[in-house]
């Protein structure tokens, strides 16, 4: 399993899994919910790579292209977290003991824009789930 490139982006945007929950209706419209875990899954974390050289837009390409190939999912790096607080970070690595085993997959591909001969700007989305760690890719 490779890790994110050690890439600090310019910007991200966490949002944090949900816990599996189903509705039952009942013939009158009552509604009960019942949970069926106690670890949230499906965070999403976005990043943003702003005025960045060819040779940072390769990196992140390269990497999304050898995970994606492949079906692999990935642990972040430290510098994708570098200037959030520990709490914070612990929840997006999923380094915090209660959190699980969460591995992040690329949910769309890389967005690349060229602001001008040899500088872009890169958006990466990725999704975190849940894996098992005996048998995590």
């Amino acid at each position: 399993m490779a890790a994110f490139p050690s890439l600090t982006p310019t910007s991200r945007r966490f949002t944090p899994g949900v816990y599996p929950v189903k509705v039952y209706r009942t013939l009158s419209g009552i509604a009960a919910r019942r949970t069926f875990g106690d670890l949230p899954y499906g965070a999403k974390l976005e990043l943003e790579y702003r005025n960045v050289p060819d040779t940072t837009v390769n990196t992140l390409l390269d990497h999304y292209h050898s995970q994606t190939s492949l079906n692999r999912r990935f642990n972040l790096s430290s510098n994708v977290t570098a200037g959030m607080s520990s709490e914070v970070a612990a929840e997006v690595t999923s380094t915090a003991a209660d959190r699980g085993n969460l591995r992040y997959q690329y949910e769309q591909p890389p967005q690349v824009e060229s602001v001008r001969p040899g500088i872009y700007n890169v958006s990466i989305s990725l999704l975190g789930e849940l894996r098992d760690p005996n048998t995590d890719d």
